[in-house]
């Protein structure tokens, strides 16, 4: 294809210079335009001929009516009216006016072209006439007009032939114009001059005014950048490396456009030989949505690769959150979870693209229905907010999009994405989030389900082999009645103090089975606690008072608390709760360190925490830290006393609280358990009386 030009051609002006003499008609036959020539052969004006019927401007010469002029050109002109094909009229007299008046005899030999347009209508009549007047008076009567004729009859058939030919390679031309307009690949062809020479009409809206430039300027003008993120330089553009003979297949190139969604292409190229107007040729394919789609199809592959592997938690998360920032082409991805305790949402993990900040207006922690997460953690459905400004804080971000995360019934945690473009997200993305959404839910309840399904079992278990079978009334007995026999005077000392020993053992299984039963009952609900107004300051102090009152090992407890810390709780268990927990920590805490308790609280949550330094917990331990009777191996080898229900048991006054316990990761120096409990509770209804 001709590139374009900034001169415009005049074709009216051409076409008035042009050396021959023509005529334009219209299918009326009024004259539209004619040619210098034709005006100079004719003894007429433009403004004389322009508007008028063609035989009102040269009417019959009332000498000679009977010339067969007029009848033979109207006959002819008709005839490409009719048929709409070129009609080549043999030599004839026709008298023209003069401009003083008469006529002069003329003779002319003629050729009318028809001219259609792109529906096959026509539109004009060309006539063209060469005046031979002089030629055939100069030649002897008879001869003269055969041979003048035969010449003229072989003369016109190589022109018809050069029009037939051209108006083939015209419409040659046009139908392959029209297909690669049809495609949806652009077509870019450049010649040896590195001009674009043959553009189809997708690579014009692709290029746009590029389209003027060498294609080694396109790299920047444009925006093209390789897969990973590097700009193409010009000699790596693919139709430059066609034009030097290279042969391209499935180049990839990115336009990433600012603030315009980025657009993948693939692209074939290579050089042509032997066209002398062209060098090389370049087909580029859009294949965004192909490369689009195929990406998130390989997140949701990595997401559930991810959530089926080991690992904690906190850790699957935050790959979760990459893989959907990344692979999505998301500017920004946070994860907020819920905290069931505060009733809050608090950012647990997040990943930011390279080239982006995290969004500051979202401040940490979140109320139910506050902010873009609160809102989709309210309605407990995704949530888009389109029109997030600059000036508000939000920077180069300007869409955000909140997918809650459900586990059950209930909403653990919300999924944010943020793009830095100014769009409605796809369907394909917005199904990806979800999906990834419903995954992790799925994921999170699993991990739930199987641990307490475990637990379970292990307490089923337990308590119909050790509760099952009445253990409680034997074991009452034995104390009993060992107690009396402790009691005889005569008792002899070997006998005493084998009764000691059984005494002693029969009220240590009656405390095992005793914890035992209370976790169970409490997990099953049989156990209920009445929240009271109380002071865990106060009974974190009297905890470590009595806690002093049996250390051997010169180690020291240390309460950091203010004066009072209220709330609703039941004090008698969670003086217990502190007692298991100080009693741990002393029996690990290393000889002349300190045992460090540190309780505060605000409107929503009260902490508690008891730190020591000492031997670690095994990472291959904590996930069993609070179940049934787990006792490390440490601790058994170690000679460390024990039953291992002490930490369960803490577990189930705190989660009857409706609190959470945990314990610090292994690579901190410290070992720091944390219990969070809800400041207030609701008080339930007194029961009433018969």
């Amino acid at each position: 294809m001709p590139v374009e030009t900034t001169t415009t051609v005049g074709y009216r002006l051409l076409f008035q210079h042009a050396p021959a003499a023509l005529l334009v008609l219209d299918p009326q036959l009024t004259i539209v335009d004619a040619s210098d020539a034709y005006l100079a052969a004719t003894m007429r004006t433009r403004h004389g001929l322009i508007g008028r019927h063609v035989f009102e401007a040269f009417p019959v010469n009332p000498d000679d009516p009977d010339a067969p002029g007029v009848a033979s050109l109207e006959a002819s002109l008709r005839r490409v009216l009719r048929e709409q094909t070129t009609d080549v009229m043999a030599i004839h007299q026709y008298d023209i006016p003069r401009v003083g008046g008469g006529f002069e005899k003329r003779f002319w030999a003629p050729v009318s072209v028809p001219v259609c347009d792109e529906d096959g209508r026509l539109r004009w009549i060309v006539h063209r006439v060469d005046d031979v007047t002089a030629y055939v008076e100069s030649q002897p009567d008879g001869l003269r007009f055969a041979q003048l004729a035969e010449q003229l009859r072989s003369s016109n058939a190589r022109a018809e032939a050069e029009v037939f030919a051209h108006q083939r390679l015209h419409e040659e031309h046009q139908v392959l114009q029209a297909l690669l307009d049809s495609l949806d690949a652009a077509v870019v062809g450049c010649g040896h001059d590195d001009r674009v020479v043959l553009a189809n009409d997708a690579a014009r809206d692709l290029l746009g005014a590029q389209i003027a430039v060498p294609p080694t300027e396109w790299g920047p003008a444009l925006h093209l950048h390789h897969p990973d993120g590097r700009p193409i330089a010009p000699e790596d553009l693919p139709l430059v490396r066609a034009l030097r003979g290279e042969r391209v297949r499935d180049a990839e190139i990115v336009r990433r456009t600012p603030g315009v969604p980025r657009r993948h292409f693939r692209v074939n190229g290579r050089a042509v030989l032997g066209q002398p107007g062209l060098a090389a040729v370049a087909a580029i394919h859009d294949v965004t949505a192909h490369r689009r789609a195929a990406a998130l199809k390989e997140c949701e592959i990595l997401v559930g690769q991810a959530i089926r592997g080991p690992g904690p938690v906190d850790g699957i998360l935050a790959r979760v959150v990459e893989l959907v920032g990344s692979k999505a082409e998301w500017a920004a991805a946070e994860f907020w979870t819920v905290d069931a305790v505060a009733h809050v949402l608090r950012r647990a993990t997040h990943w930011v693209d390279r080239d982006h900040e995290l969004p500051r207006p979202v401040r940490d922690p979140l109320a139910c229905g506050e902010g873009i997460p609160g809102r989709a953690w309210q309605a407990a459905a995704p949530v888009h907010e389109g029109d997030l400004r600059a000036e508000d804080g939000w920077g180069s971000v300007k869409v955000a999009l909140a997918v809650p995360i459900p586990t059950g019934s209930a909403v653990f945690g919300v999924l944010v994405c943020y793009s830095d473009l100014v769009e409605v997200p796809d369907d394909v993305r917005l199904a990806m989030v979800t999906g990834v959404g419903a995954h992790l839910g799925e994921f999170l309840e699993r991990r739930r389900a199987v641990r307490l399904t475990a637990e379970l079992d292990r307490t089923r278990d337990e308590y119909i082999a050790l509760v099952g079978h009445e253990l409680r009334t034997p074991l009452t007995t034995l104390h009993s009645y060992t107690e009396l026999m402790l009691e005889d005077p005569g008792l002899a000392d070997e006998h005493r103090q084998m009764l000691a020993v059984m005494q002693r053992n029969a009220g240590t299984l009656h405390t095992l089975v005793g914890r035992l039963l209370e976790v169970a009952g409490m997990r099953s609900g049989h156990i209920r606690h009445v929240p009271a107004p109380m002071d865990l300051a106060a009974v974190v102090r009297a905890a470590a008072d009595s806690a002093r009152t049996g250390i051997t090992n010169a180690v020291t407890v240390d309460v950091n608390a203010p004066d009072a810390v209220p709330m609703d709780g039941d004090a008698e268990r969670l003086r217990r709760v502190v007692d298991e927990l100080l009693a741990n920590a002393l029996a690990w805490a290393a000889d002349g360190s300190t045992v460090g308790v540190h309780v505060h609280g605000d409107e929503r949550t009260t902490t508690l925490s008891v730190s020591n330094i000492g031997e670690r917990i095994p990472a291959e331990d904590r996930p069993r830290l609070f179940d049934l009777f787990f006792r490390a191996d440490s601790a058994r080898h170690s000679g460390v006393p024990g039953t291992g229900l002490g930490l369960t048991l803490a577990r189930a006054v705190v989660e009857q609280h409706g609190g959470a316990i945990a314990v610090s990761e292994p690579d901190e120096p410290a070992t720091i358990f944390t219990v969070r409990l809800p400041t207030r509770q609701p008080v339930p209804p007194a029961s009433s009386g018969s």
